[in-house]
């Protein structure tokens, strides 16, 4: 799958509007990484890898998401760097940090050792799915450039014979198997978000993102 084909194909399009859907569907994904932590029951890949190693050295899930994205950086500028653009700086920085900003929030909010309930952490987890998506939706849709960890798993294919399918899906485990052993949770919210996002992402590109950008025609590979 080469991104270079789609990546200009609309780029004048709505672009005031698609700017500001990309700063707001980021923020909205780390509000689902915090819903994602209040639950308890995993999150998508790449957090559960940053949930881990970032509570392993003892830092904000933030800071160690920005630190971590410079360093995929460097390695997507000297590989390929057609796919960045201003939505990658957005979600290199903005997701970790909104994730940190909500989960402050919660800490004002929820009393200190308050245990939720098995029911409330599912409705929890299943909020953090929607937000991922939904945010993911109008960020990919926005078109105004990838995250490092989505430039890394299109490179791959695109510079060797591996599938795209299933080099993500290879990179998918090892960062959820990464985070697991640095003491991330995974559960059903992980299941979900990496058997989910694949056929949900489309729909909701097509039928929500596309029609509230008012994009005419969005790239068929996100479809």
């Amino acid at each position: 799958m080469n991104v270079r084909k789609y990546t200009g194909k609309y780029a004048g399009q709505r672009l005031p509007r698609r700017i500001i859907a990309m700063l707001v569907s980021v923020i909205f994904m780390g509000f689902g990484v915090s819903l994602f932590v209040l639950g308890s029951m995993g999150s998508d890949p790449f957090s559960t890898l940053n949930l881990g190693v970032s509570s392993r050295l003892g830092i904000s899930f933030g800071i160690w998401q920005a630190i971590f994205n410079v360093l995929m950086l460097i390695l997507v500028v000297f590989l390929d760097r057609s796919m960045l653009g201003l939505g990658t700086i957005g979600n290199m920085f903005l997701v970790g940090f909104s994730a940190d900003f909500f989960g402050s929030l919660w800490a004002v909010v929820i009393p200190a050792g308050f245990t939720f309930p098995l029911w409330a952490r599912l409705l929890l987890t299943l909020g953090g799915v929607a937000a991922q998506i939904i945010g993911c939706s109008f960020y990919v849709t926005s078109n105004l450039g990838m995250a490092p960890y989505d430039c890394i798993s299109f490179i791959v294919p695109n510079k060797t014979k591996i599938p795209f399918r299933w080099w993500r899906i290879f990179l998918d485990l090892v960062a959820v198997a990464i985070g697991f052993f640095c003491g991330a949770s995974i559960g059903i919210g992980t299941l979900i978000m990496a058997f989910g996002t694949g056929p949900l992402l489309p729909l909701c590109n097509k039928y929500l993102a596309a029609p509230a950008l008012k994009i005419a025609e969005i790239p068929k590979e996100t479809l």
